[in-house]
């Protein structure tokens, strides 16, 4: 780990040495160590080809450079000449400038020319230099490309000049026409420069930002390829995909054209049940949760494939009162119904802390349909509060009660085992506890009629 550090560090000092010899190495170029006396140089026009840093001479000697040119409104040019201290100082405040070009198709310079009479005064940072002479460039090209002409073959000059002529002839407007468009063109290009400038710089930043993602496109690119290739050896598979798809939406279109009103009429008659359950959704988790932590002992319950359970009866039947022990039935007016509307209602789901040792007695109270009278409550199981109670084990087949004349006594047991079991088919001794405890209910207070088997 300390070996890679110290690379690391080694590397980058490395590269701020490169670097800082590469700015060393430009700024000795570029002079950006040296002084310069800078004065200002004012001219129509700077002509053709006199770049920055163009070189500024006085007697052939170069005293200094072209440090900035910049245009004006007016088609003029204002440069600023760096001249070399030592120098500037020999150089009187009322020299003129000329530029001047070095060859014929040369880059020039600017030469500045001592009067006959200079002044005393030196030039300084600052100063002007306002007397400044243009040659004429066409009579010094004409000048300069005298001795080209002697050089070239006036054989071949003239066919030279005759083909052009001949490329030229009649064609005239047709150039003059596309070079005053031309010039039109570049009037209104101009102005957008600086933009268009702009967008090469963001164009830069863009194209750093594609070769960044570069690879990645690549990638997808080789993926792309071998998707494609995977899609070709099993062009047959996805055939046979379409064409079951095909099959399929087929066969769809055929069952909701026959059945398509009635899936909008089973979405009508289940929007109640849906509402309803979207009542109680909130009860489900818990609701849920506590059937799966009851799923072990139902297991229990189930053992063995019998059923064990300890069954607790009431006592006192609804209907059932000291004017009608036996009770009448349930009548019309008793139709169960669920009337409750305390909304979705955990209690102590997931977790109920009841079992046989801690019995649940809190008898919820809620209309279910059975009116008792008197202004009694519509409850579950009216009198169960009352202490008579019978209990039944159904695998154990004994019976208990806690108070005298109830229900489910050994001598109903024994009426209701002997009725239940021709209708089972069995004798008397095999008819278990819990159908006289399901058949006892139904049979009392009811006449029955038996009649002897031929």
């Amino acid at each position: 780990m300390r070996n890679t550090v110290r690379y690391r560090t080694l590397g980058v000092l490395f590269l701020t040495l490169v670097l800082v010899g590469v700015y060393c190495v430009y700024a000795i170029f570029a002079q950006k160590f040296t002084s310069f006396t800078d004065v200002a140089l004012h001219a129509d026009n700077s002509g053709l080809q006199l770049p920055d840093r163009a070189d500024v001479k006085v007697r052939g000697d170069i005293v200094g450079e072209v440090r900035k040119v910049v245009t004006d409104k007016s088609g003029g040019v204002t440069m600023t000449l760096g001249l070399q201290p030592d120098k500037a100082k020999q150089i009187p405040a009322n020299v003129s400038a000329s530029i001047l070009p070095k060859t014929l198709f040369g880059e020039k310079y600017v030469s500045l020319d001592i009067p006959s009479r200079p002044s005393t005064a030196p030039l300084r940072t600052g100063d002007k230099i306002t007397q400044t002479k243009l040659p004429i460039e066409v009579e010094q090209v004409l000048n300069d490309i005298y001795p080209l002409l002697r050089t070239v073959q006036p054989v071949e000059l003239n066919y030279t000049l005759t083909a052009l002529a001949t490329a030229l002839e009649g064609r005239g407007n047709q150039i003059g026409e596309n070079l005053q468009v031309l010039n039109n063109y570049l009037i209104k290009m101009n102005p957008k420069v600086p933009k268009l400038i702009a967008d090469l710089k963001l164009l830069t930043s863009v194209s750093n930002t594609y070769a960044d993602v570069a690879p990645e496109l690549g990638r997808i690119l080789r993926n792309t390829v071998k998707t494609g290739n995977t899609l070709l050896t099993k062009q047959q598979r996805l055939h046979q995909f379409l064409q079951s798809t095909t099959a399929f939406s087929n066969t769809a279109t055929g069952f909701l054209n026959a059945n398509g009103d009635n899936i909008v009429q089973l979405g009508q008659l289940s929007e109640p049940t849906v509402a309803l359950l979207q009542k109680y959704s909130s009860e489900f988790p818990c609701m849920l949760q506590g059937i799966v932590n009851q799923a072990p002992k139902l297991g229990s319950t189930f053992r063995g494939f019998i059923f064990h359970i300890n069954l607790l009866t009431i006592p006192k039947q609804p209907r059932q009162s000291a004017a009608n022990p036996l009770g009448n039935g349930y009548g019309t007016a008793d139709v169960p119904v669920y009337a409750d509307t305390r909304g979705p209602y955990c209690g102590k789901l997931p977790n109920p802390p009841w079992n046989p040792s801690n019995p649940f007695t809190a008898i919820p109270n809620f209309n279910d349909g059975v009116a008792e009278g008197n202004n009694d409550l519509k409850r579950v199981a009216p009198s169960v509060d009352s202490g008579a109670t019978s209990s039944s084990t159904a695998d154990s087949g004994t019976t208990t009660a806690t108070a005298a004349n109830v229900s489910g006594n050994p001598a109903e047991k024994a009426l209701m085992t002997s009725l239940a079991a021709p209708v089972l088919g069995v004798p008397a001794d095999q008819v278990g506890d819990v159908t006289t405890l399901l058949f006892g209910p139904l049979a009392r207070g009811s006449q029955v009629d038996m009649e002897a088997s031929k």
